[in-house]
């Protein structure tokens, strides 16, 4: 088993992205137990390239993305990649997307899960969640449609997306942004961090017992 989980850094709008804080935590937390982590440029013609790399040097079989919506009401299960891309915004480097589509395939590529096991380990855990089937047209829905075309070819067995709320501890710095939502939800980040202790369990990562 090789899980690698991936967060993303800041971004215009996001100037502390709880998914890169989470990283680090968990990073801390299940170094050398079969998971690796990892936090991507929020760039359009980097990202992908950077996950792809990685994917291929430690050769994952579950790759697990982990990204930021401010407006998300709870931790948010994302079941499918759009083929879609938001035109005019840019990326952390000032950068725009080359155009309104990521590629040549489908309208939309389902993540590759096991849902039951994934709901029932996250109910298990106390986690409040939601179901999306739209991932947005950001660069994160951007680096899973490419994953989710390319999962085959990689050999990668589950893959999945999981968008996050801002936490508690980081809603200070959102205060800089000119762009803050009027009413949007926070979690303690202790709580992000066990839902996705939750999905690495879901995804068969086991905490190693070593004293």
């Amino acid at each position: 088993m090789s899980i690698l989980a991936v967060g993303f850094a800041a971004f215009p709008g996001v100037a502390r992205n709880p998914s890169e804080t989470l990283m680090r935590q968990l990073e801390a937390k299940i170094q050398g137990a079969g998971v690796t982590t990892l936090v991507l440029p929020v760039a359009w013609d980097e990202s992908w390239p950077a996950l792809k790399t990685a994917i291929s040097r430690m050769r994952a079989s579950t790759v697990l993305l982990f990204g930021a919506h401010l407006r998300a009401e709870r931790f948010r299960v994302e079941l499918q990649a759009r083929n879609r891309r938001e035109l005019g915004r840019a990326d952390a480097l000032g950068a725009f997307p080359a155009g309104p589509a990521i590629g040549d395939g489908p309208a939309t590529l389902p993540c590759r899960l096991d849902w039951l096991r994934l709901a029932r380990t996250l109910r298990a855990a106390g986690i409040d969640f939601e179901w999306s089937s739209n991932a947005g047209s950001y660069l994160c829905n951007d680096t899973l449609y490419r994953l989710a075309l390319a999962a085959d070819g990689l050999g990668i067995e589950r893959f999945g997306f999981f968008h996050l709320p801002s936490s508690d501890e980081g809603v200070a710095d959102l205060l800089v942004e000119p762009a803050l939502p009027e009413v949007f939800m926070s979690l303690p980040l202790d709580r992000l961090e066990a839902a996705a202790l939750a999905i690495l369990a879901a995804c068969g990562y086991e905490p190693s017992t070593d004293v």
